[in-house]
């Protein structure tokens, strides 16, 4: 689990450099809030990833349906941050959306590809 949260970590810089390049050579596209999206969704993710490790280790029968009920529960969260933030703020609503959804997918996929190593390697033993 460690690894994973290096991982995370490592994603996430990335994520807030890519934010700020923005800044530099996208014109005008750069919003203040942009680099705090993604620590937003690794605070999220991490603490979405640790709930499902922890129910997979206790009870694996109960694992799918603990997985699909917090990706369920956090893609709700998502969609009500999204739109407070796109009503609160319609001039700078399109970009927002834009870089919440760049950040959306790729933590989507990190997640899923550290879930379906984890299952791999637990299934292996």
């Amino acid at each position: 689990m460690k690894k994973y949260y290096v991982y995370l970590i490592v994603v996430t810089i990335v994520m807030v450099l890519a934010a700020f390049c923005t800044l530099w050579f996208a014109d005008g596209l750069f919003q203040p809030i942009m680099p705090l999206i993604p620590l937003y969704f690794a605070i999220v993710t991490g603490l979405q990833h640790y709930a499902v490790v922890k129910s997979f280790y206790k009870d694996p029968r109960t694992f799918v349906k603990n997985f699909l009920g917090l990706t369920v529960g956090t893609l709700f969260l998502h969609l009500v941050l999204l739109c407070i933030w796109a009503f609160t703020h319609i001039p700078q609503a399109r970009t927002f959306i834009l870089a919440f959804c760049i950040c959306y997918i790729v933590y989507l996929v990190f997640e899923t590809l550290a879930l379906v190593l984890l299952v791999k390697n637990k299934r292996k033993e």
